[in-house]
């Protein structure tokens, strides 16, 4: 009897302390959001405005991550689907399998449910502040004190680097960099407890980062590694473990503590691949067939940081391009030698190896690691390594204002040789404050100068007008005359990952000669986006074989089969009069496409003859005729042809890629064994023996 009531006593105490904790928790995390509305304040005053770099009419936001997330809900409400599929460019490619999607990344549901581009600015908000409480629990677990620990977090959460990513609308990589402190904190508990639940948080950490920005979790990945590995033996004493973990190791005969170890990173592997693969593996077969895995050291090494931008150390880069961002703010800088007196090797290793990284181009280490790492090759702009910089500064910083508070003043208070010094001392209570209160001024004057803030602009009359004409077909311009955020189906567009046979048919259709790896197609490498492309004569055939109907540019097009229309403001628009309806005979007979949608289209033909769909071949498609599965081949080395016999036929074109599937199968077993690992933690020790 005595046990039980024990037992109830302890699950009381347990209750309260959780709920101070949570407690403790909500008002950290408040205060580092209200930190965020002051960081981005015209925005918050702002709600329903869009987020832009300064001098700029576009950003990544409104270019690619707001017309997503329009076609993600449109899809769910109008055909009730998940969109595996997407088509509002390139004639169409993979969407789950396309990291800036967004869709396999859990905060991202709050785009189906709240208005846009409001959702947008809320989770801007909660991952700043995401970022912040991460940051202060991390330094808190090392031993710092409340006031160093929320200082560091502070310069990491409004650090000017990651508010100009944000001014850039890098939405995915925003959110990614806000889980990087949550990393460290799971690794930790995971290399020093050991054991199941530690190593499965830590996967569920990076799965989300990895779900949120594909190419963030190449640098959360190292870093994690790095510091797990920073704390075993022979680079560290082996960790002393805590009384839990003894206590419950000795009752269930455990022996040596590598064994828990073992079980920690084995869970940590496990959960990060399953709950990674319903994207990983479709992306790894989306790439396999696109034009990134052709980027030569040069285009991978596009942005290189230019050394002389170090000196933006101190001197800060106002309305600065945001790669090349390197403010820190005066204070981090300040402290970062205080924070180096106990000489934390890791941390100086991890911000050295991150500036020369970095460099790009500029330096040694980019060049060799590209040529040697396998899987290096398909990543950009390594300037983005700096975030791992402010970062390790952030937490040396608050290292060593942690030192100044608790010895570097007592020193100069209690020093003989400086009597009269000790007066002009500042408190420690009052040296924290005045440092807290200077560093969100001193980031946010730099911050407020990193993006602008203004209203979604309205749809340009051209696109008014197209999307008022019958009748489905695609549009294409060579000048960027029709924002991709416009609501028709491009051949155009912008995204990193494009389809190889894709890319290079459109170029052919848009008649422009171009190498290399590019984000946009057609190239728009003109200063003025009215003079892209001005040379290029668009070859209407392969256009109408795209379904392409109208043609927008800024300038004239002499092309015989195109056909000017309408002249609205500076944009011409064209007619193809090689137009090709979206499905037709090669006989001349009649092809209707009676009901589409993303992931399944439905078409009416008179055979015999081939049918041309002219949407894009990809693994995953499949076709039935009369329900009967058919044989579904490119046509043009593109398109989906079918082969019909005589007579009236029903296809149904369906996009079911065993990739997905298998992907979400193995994700889905992920959860379950997630769900177990937290059962059986939270489960009796007997029951769990």
């Amino acid at each position: 009897m005595g046990g039980k009531t024990y037992s109830v006593i302890r699950m009381a105490d347990a209750l309260r302390n959780t709920h101070s904790g949570l407690r403790h928790h909500f008002f950290v995390f408040g205060f580092f959001l209200l930190l965020s509305l002051i960081s981005l304040l015209p925005l918050t005053l702002c709600p329903n405005c869009l987020i832009y770099p300064p001098g700029r009419g576009f950003t990544d936001l409104l270019i690619t991550h707001l017309p997503n997330a329009e076609y993600w809900r449109e899809s769910l409400a109008r055909y009730g689907q998940w969109p595996l599929w997407n088509a509002q460019l390139f004639a169409g490619q993979p969407f789950a399998a396309d990291p800036l999607a967004g869709v396999w990344y859990p905060p991202n549901w709050l785009l189906l449910a709240l208005p846009l581009p409001f959702a947008f600015n809320l989770l801007f908000l909660l991952h700043l502040a995401w970022a912040g409480q991460g940051l202060f629990l991390f330094l808190r677990g090392e031993g710092l004190r409340f006031g160093p620990a929320f200082f560091g977090a502070l310069a990491f959460a409004s650090t000017p680097r990651l508010i100009a990513h944000l001014g850039a609308g890098h939405v995915s990589l925003v959110c990614a960099v806000a889980w990087t402190p949550w990393l460290l904190i799971a690794v930790r508990q995971a290399r020093s407890i050991g054991g199941l639940s530690p190593g499965a948080f830590a996967g569920v950490v990076l799965a989300l980062i990895f779900l949120a920005d594909v190419r963030w979790s190449f640098y959360a990945t190292i870093l994690g590694a790095a510091y797990w590995l920073a704390g075993l033996p022979p680079f560290a004493s082996p960790p002393t473990p805590s009384p839990e973990r003894a206590s419950a190791s000795a009752r269930s005969g455990e022996g040596a503590p590598s064994r828990a170890g073992v079980r920690s990173a084995s869970a940590f592997a496990v959960l990060f691949l399953s709950l990674s693969a319903v994207l990983l593996l479709p992306l790894y077969v989306f790439i396999r067939s696109s034009t990134r895995t052709a980027l030569t050291l040069e285009e991978a090494s596009v942005f290189s940081l230019p050394p002389y931008y170090l000196l933006g150390l101190l001197i800060p880069d106002v309305r600065g391009f945001h790669e090349y961002m390197t403010y820190l703010g005066v204070a981090p800088l300040l402290l970062l030698p205080l924070g180096l007196r106990r000489r934390p090797w890791f941390w100086i290793i991890a911000i050295a190896l991150a500036v020369a990284f970095a460099l790009g181009a500029n330096f040694v280490l980019f060049p060799l690691l590209y040529r040697f790492v396998p899987g290096l090759s398909l990543l950009r702009v390594p300037a983005r390594a700096w975030l791992i910089v402010t970062l390790g500064v952030s937490i040396l910083a608050a290292r060593g204002l942690q030192w100044l508070l608790d010895d570097g003043l007592p020193r100069l208070t209690s020093s003989p040789a400086l009597p009269r010094l000790s007066r002009y001392v500042p408190s420690a209570r009052t040296l924290l404050v005045s440092l807290l209160v200077f560093t969100v001024f001193d980031l946010w004057r730099v911050n407020i100068t990193l993006y602008e803030v203004a209203p979604r602009p309205a749809l340009t009359p051209a696109a008014q007008w197209i999307k008022s004409q019958p009748g489905q077909f695609r549009v294409y311009s060579p000048s960027y005359s029709l924002p991709l955020d416009d609501g028709l189906e491009h051949v155009d567009g912008v995204n990193p990952l494009r389809l190889a046979a894709a890319d290079g048919f459109i170029l052919a259709a848009g008649g422009v000669s171009s190498s290399g790896y590019r984000v946009t197609l057609p190239p728009l490498e003109a200063d003025d986006l009215a003079e892209a492309n001005k040379d290029a004569l668009p070859d209407a055939r392969l256009l109408g074989l795209l379904n392409v109907k109208y043609v927008a540019a800024e300038y004239p097009l002499e092309v015989a089969e195109l056909k000017l229309i309408q002249t609205l403001g500076r944009t011409r628009l064209y007619e193809n009069i090689a137009f090709q309806p979206r499905a037709w005979m090669d006989s001349g007979r009649a092809a209707e496409v009676v009901a589409w949608s993303p992931n399944r289209i439905s078409v009416r033909a008179d055979g015999p003859g081939w049918l041309t769909l002219s949407e894009v071949n990809y693994p995953g498609w499949q076709v039935s005729v009369d329900n009967v599965a058919a044989q579904l081949e490119a046509g043009e080395a593109l398109l989906r042809r079918v082969h019909l016999d005589a007579g009236t036929h029903m296809l149904a074109f369906e996009f079911w890629p065993a990739s997905v599937f298998q992907g979400l199968v193995i994700t889905l077993c992920g959860l379950a064994a997630l769900i177990g690992i937290w059962r059986l933690r939270s489960a009796p020790v007997g029951w769990a023996r």
